[in-house]
């Protein structure tokens, strides 16, 4: 479970890196097309070479983006279809919670009414009937 965990929150990290890159070559568009904030003119005219090169390399982290998401979205897939195969609605809840919703031991612990502790217990639990129950995940 913890190469799944890995995995997803290293594409989680990945698609927002990236959507913070595109708006900041966004905010740099919009100075280099010679409208700023202010209304003096310009006397330079814009650089639409380089102009195009920031479209082009909005355009290429765009479809980084829809890639990555993609494979953050079968990963969730095949996670969802493994926790739906566990019998026990109790541990279906807490691995949905910890592995489908990315929350917290003590948010997991509250929503549950247990503690803590008993939450480590029924995730141990649960991880057992998770991997009895389904392929190893890999």
């Amino acid at each position: 479970m913890k190469e799944y965990w890995d995995k997803a929150e290293q594409l989680r990290r990945r698609i927002k890196r990236k959507i913070h890159e595109i708006h900041l070559l966004r905010q740099r568009a919009e100075g280099m097309n010679g409208s700023g904030i202010n209304d003096m003119p310009r006397t330079v005219s814009p650089d639409h070479t380089k102009m195009e090169g920031t479209v082009f390399k909005i355009m290429a982290l765009e479809q980084d983006i829809k890639d990555t998401q993609q494979e953050y979205d079968a990963l969730i897939a095949d996670m969802e279809r493994r926790i739906k195969e566990v019998d026990d609605a109790d541990d279906r809840d807490l691995l949905t919670k910890r592995y489908l919703e990315f929350k917290s031991w003590n948010t997991i612990a509250a929503e549950m009414f247990i503690s803590k502790r008993k939450a480590y217990y029924l995730h141990n639990k649960a991880l057992k009937s998770l991997q009895s129950d389904a392929v190893q995940f890999t």
